[in-house]
């Protein structure tokens, strides 16, 4: 397998969407484009469409409006050859539990052989398969029980080797929904290590998460899906840019109350916006921390007693809620609340 073709974009839609049965819509039209070498991260609450996106990727689920394309095939007809060109995790492990981690990986590679080659008994040496999974056994921990059957994995172990299963052939398009959950840190790293190397060395990879602490950072580019619609696609700098600067500043009171606004904060260098909260104050900054002295001296010179202070960098949830006014899953606690940022 290996990489896509510089020439030939991995996945390119136009309008595609997707309506169920129940008649929910479950993507919305899409125009989409990932070439090799990217990798691309979606995030979005549950039922944004993440998952829905990926289904149609992995040909589980066809359009029903709009056109695919993946590594140059249109997705009509038969399917076979472009499957066998996708990695494809899913959010839930299905293995085979009578069978060892090593038959599992073992049924998947027959099943999924590299165009032009034969059974997994018939590939050359210079596939390089045997030595890859070696190499992903050790990185996520699973040597030692590789010939233990699944039945007696735990759910993150199985989580690693349905990642290893998707990783081993080295597929040219590599799909991984949520694959975060239930991994250790080293499972992690081990994650991380595989994605960028599929990245670098050609291949296309699109990662449905709600981890925004982590796993974003690993992106070329970032899509923001909310209910089955794309509102954002952009470079993760770009929108890192968009943050840059910008700091939530809470201040407790010993006694809040609302006469605490009657101190004009507005007009201290870098305030954006001040508001009452629950507890205090709330300040929105576009120097950093910078107006904290000035915002401490006035408070305290107007007779405030100050009981505790935060200081808090937005990130890409925060930034999700500004453009939706909806919570990502993973960020409901700690965010900057209903307003956004500046808003």
């Amino acid at each position: 397998m290996g990489s896509v073709s510089p020439e030939v974009p991995a996945v390119l839609t136009h309008g595609m969407g997707l309506r169920y049965r129940s008649g929910r819509i479950g993507l919305k039209a899409l125009d989409l484009q990932v070439d090799a070498g990217e990798v691309v991260v979606v995030l979005g609450p549950n039922g944004s469409g993440k998952s829905t996106l990926l289904r149609l990727l992995a040909t589980d689920l066809r359009p029903t409006e709009g056109t695919l394309s993946l590594l140059g095939q249109p997705v009509s007809g038969q399917l076979t050859s472009i499957r066998r060109q996708i990695g494809y995790a899913a959010d839930t492990p299905v293995h085979f539990q009578v069978f060892t981690g090593a038959e599992n990986t073992e049924v998947f590679q027959t099943l999924a052989p590299p165009p032009g080659r034969g059974h997994l008994g018939h590939r050359s040496a210079k596939d390089g398969s045997r030595d890859r999974i070696q190499d992903l056994c050790r990185s996520f921990d699973l040597d030692e029980v590789f010939d233990t059957l699944v039945s007696e994995y735990s759910f993150g172990m199985s989580r690693k080797l349905l990642l290893l299963e998707s990783l081993a052939l080295a597929p040219p398009l590599l799909l991984l929904d949520e694959p975060s959950v239930g991994l250790d840190p080293s499972g992690m790293l081990a994650l991380r290590k595989a994605v960028e190397a599929r990245g670098r060395d050609g291949g296309a990879v699109i990662v449905a998460s709600n981890e925004i602490r982590e796993i974003p950072m690993w992106a070329d580019r970032v899509l923001f899906f909310h209910c089955g619609e794309l509102v954002e696609d952009a470079s993760l700098p770009a929108l890192l840019g968009r943050l840059a600067g910008r700091t939530r500043i809470e201040i407790d009171l010993a006694n809040p109350e609302p006469r605490a606004l009657d101190v004009n904060l507005s007009d201290i260098d870098g305030v954006e916006v001040a508001q009452p909260s629950s507890t205090g104050i709330v300040v929105e900054s576009s120097q950093a921390g910078r107006p904290l002295p000035d915002l401490v001296s006035t408070l305290l010179t107007a007779g405030h007693r100050i009981r505790d202070i935060r200081v808090r960098e937005p990130n890409l949830g925060d930034l999700f809620l500004e453009l939706t006014g909806k919570y990502l899953d993973a960020i409901s606690d700690g965010s900057w609340g209903e307003g956004g940022l500046g808003t």
